[in-house]
């Protein structure tokens, strides 16, 4: 079994000087010697993201729709999920759903601070969503909001969102993954037309079916699909 140990002994002026004696073992290193340390000035560091609660009333139907969604085809998503994975994929989403629809219903996102919302939601869905889809989320829409504080437009951070979740994530489109739907609606997207991103992302999830089933060498994210509804 692979593992270290770690011996603590108060220093006394015997051991200093045991340390620091010259030995033949080459794998001895000699200790270093304390000095002083140097500080520089920094910002302050924060481990949430601050921010204030505002309103939007379209940004609010958009978000209630997508989390009643999602929280609607939980068992759909579970049952599609069981024939090729462990089926947790509604729930999972479901979960993360519920979540944002809470604070959506309480009044506690920034609505009318776009950035600031996507960054919400990325740092909640790291918090309430597990496995790997809660951290992949958490990435897409943290990135997303980075991109669109830095002054892209909404679709163009969306697909800055994506090429950080598919380059941690290591899967792409081909891989029969919700990047296969979530890809070409983003690009559709562009256009400014959401029926066209809504029914790129059903081609795109419908174009699977006919794909060969993935081999032993498959990339491991390549079990899980996730339909749009």
């Amino acid at each position: 079994m692979k593992g270290f140990s770690l011996s603590l002994l108060k220093l006394n002026t015997a051991f200093e000087q045991a340390l620091n004696a010259p030995v033949e073992t080459l794998g001895w290193q000699k200790p270093v010697a304390f000095t002083p340390l140097r500080t520089l000035a920094h910002t302050p560091l924060h481990d949430s993201v601050e921010f204030t609660p505002s309103a939007n009333a379209n940004v609010a139907r958009y978000l209630a729709a997508a989390t009643g969604c999602l929280i609607a085809l939980e068992n759909r998503l579970n049952a599609l999920d069981a024939k090729v994975g462990d089926g947790d994929t509604g729930s999972t989403f479901a979960q993360g759903a519920r979540d944002i629809a809470q604070w959506l219903e309480e009044d506690r996102l920034p609505l009318d601070d776009l950035p600031q919302l996507l960054l919400v939601v990325g740092e909640r869905l790291a918090t309430v969503m597990g496995g790997s889809s809660g951290v992949l989320m958490s990435i897409f829409f943290t990135a997303a909001g980075q991109a669109l504080r830095s002054g892209k437009s909404l679709p163009d951070a969306l697909l800055t969102g994506l090429a950080q979740m598919k380059h941690y994530g290591g899967a792409d489109r081909g891989d029969r993954t919700l990047i296969d739907a979530l890809q070409p609606a983003l690009e559709a997207l562009q256009t400014g037309d959401l029926q066209a991103a809504a029914s790129a992302a059903q081609q795109g999830a419908d174009a699977t079916a006919a794909w060969a089933r993935p081999g032993p060498d498959a990339h491991p994210m390549s079990t899980k699909r996730i339909c749009t509804g």
